[in-house]
């Protein structure tokens, strides 16, 4: 379906909020993409909780660096199924990101947001390490799906979210168990009982330079592998130009 009414949730204070919590600090690379073109915003790392997400919204952030754009997030299935979170999920503008259904909203003329490092990037998240891992390059989907469509691909990166909470990884053959159900196993823990991050360090995002996308349909292997191997490498700079 086409999800439920979100803007006053992603794009209101609620997500000021949050990023005020954590003394968030958010950079847009050039200048503000054109309200008339076509996106799809590629998020990483996943992490655990998904707090990046939160860079996706807010007054003060999106709708300032972002003028007269909106996207819905695409979302793994089985978060509709989750009572609490399906709601949540749907006020803050999630649809299911299997391609039907993106493809739908796209054809409605929605911009799509992803994570599209997903679970196994999710699993990857290792708060005791200074390696950040990413799960990039057998990613094409997003890639031919942006082609197809003719929507530039705008990624970013987000500092910090796997110190914010901490992590603690169930045994692997229960992790077996829920990756058909693209559950990861992972559990996380927050200040005291609750779910709250951490402050130290305070999240940091960097929004990139769309890249350029050509409409093609079908799409050449060879033109998605340049445009995966583009938004690769524009990943890569902005980890190391903006880490600490």
């Amino acid at each position: 379906g086409k999800g439920w009414p979100f803007h006053w949730m992603l794009y209101g204070p609620l997500v000021d909020y949050v990023l005020a919590y954590h003394d968030a600090t958010v950079i847009r690379e050039g200048p503000a993409p054109d309200p008339k073109g076509r996106y799809i915003f590629a998020m990483y790392p996943h992490g655990v909780y998904g707090v990046c997400r939160a860079f996706s919204g807010g007054v003060g952030l999106w709708r300032t660096l972002f003028p007269g754009i909106s996207a819905r997030w695409g979302s793994f299935g089985g978060a509709f199924y989750l009572p609490g979170i399906r709601e949540f999920s749907l006020f803050a503008g999630c649809i299911d990101a299997s391609k039907p259904i993106l493809e739908k909203a796209i054809g409605r003329g929605e911009n799509i947001i992803l994570l599209p490092g997903g679970i196994d990037e999710m699993n990857l998240t290792d708060g005791s390490s200074k390696d950040t891992k990413l799960v990039m390059i057998e990613r094409k989907g997003f890639v031919k799906l942006a082609i197809e469509n003719g929507m530039d691909i705008i990624p970013g990166f987000c500092f910090g979210e796997k110190w914010i909470h901490k992590t603690v990884h169930l045994p692997h053959f229960i992790k077996a168990l829920l990756r058909p159900l693209r559950l990861s196993g992972t559990v996380l823990r927050g200040r005291g009982p609750t779910f709250l991050g951490f402050l130290d360090p305070p999240l940091a995002y960097v929004w990139g330079a769309p890249i350029k996308v050509r409409k093609q349909n079908p799409v050449e292997d060879a033109y998605r592998d340049e445009v995966h191997k583009e938004v690769m490498e524009a990943v890569k700079d902005i980890f190391d130009r903006y880490k600490a």
